[in-house]
C-alpha cells in the first residue's frame, strides 16, 4: 500500500492509510507500505526547520518501529530531481514547484541523512537487543564506522 502517510478520502473508513494498515495487521494481513522520513511525526519539527515547510500528513514513530523490518531506498538528491523533472514523480507543473520549493537540492541531502540517520538508529537498537540474545555472551566490540561509496 503506498503512501503511509497520506489521508484517506472523505468517507473513507478511516481518516488516515496508516489506520486502514494497521487494521488489516490486525487481521492477520501482511502488508508492504512506503513512507519518506519527512512523514515521520517525531521529526516534523526538525524537517519543518530545514525545508521550511511544515509537513501536514505524519505517521506516529510507535507505528512505524513497531514494522517487522525497514527497507531504505536511498536516491542521491540530482537523481530525485530529474525523475522530478522527467514526471516520474509528480505531474509537470506540480513537478516543477515540488523542485523549487520543498525538493531543493539543499532539503534533500537534509532529508536524506535524516532517513540515514533514522535507519542506523534502528539498526543499533536491532544490534543492542541480540546482544542481550542468550547464547551470546560474549561482549561485542563496535567502533564507530563510516561507510563510503562513491560512483564515478
Amino acid at each position: 500500500m503506498d503512501e503511509l502517510a497520506h489521508s484517506n478520502a472523505p468517507g473513507s473508513r478511516h481518516p488516515k492509510r496508516w489506520q486502514d494498515i494497521e487494521e488489516l495487521l490486525e487481521a492477520g494481513i501482511d502488508v508492504f507500505t512506503t513512507v519518506n522520513v519527512q512523514h515521520l511525526e517525531s521529526l516534523n519539527d526538525v524537517v519543518s526547520g530545514v525545508t521550511g515547510i511544515q509537513v501536514r500528513e505524519t505517521v506516529p514513530d510507535p507505528f512505524f518501529d513497531a514494522a517487522d523490518d525497514v527497507v531504505l531506498v536511498d536516491l542521491p538528491p540530482d537523481d530525485l530531481r530529474q525523475r522530478l523533472k522527467e514526471g516520474k514523480v509528480y505531474i509537470a507543473g506540480q513537478a516543477e514547484r515540488a523542485i523549487e520549493h520543498f525538493f531543493r537540492k539543499g532539503n534533500l541531502i537534509a532529508l536524506r541523512e535524516l532517513a540515514l540517520r533514522r535507519t542506523a538508529d534502528r539498526v543499533d537498537e536491532q544490534m543492542r537487543a541480540w546482544r542481550g540474545h542468550p547464547g551470546e555472551e560474549k561482549v561485542w566490540h563496535t567502533p564507530d564506522a563510516i561507510l563510503l561509496w562513491h560512483r564515478a
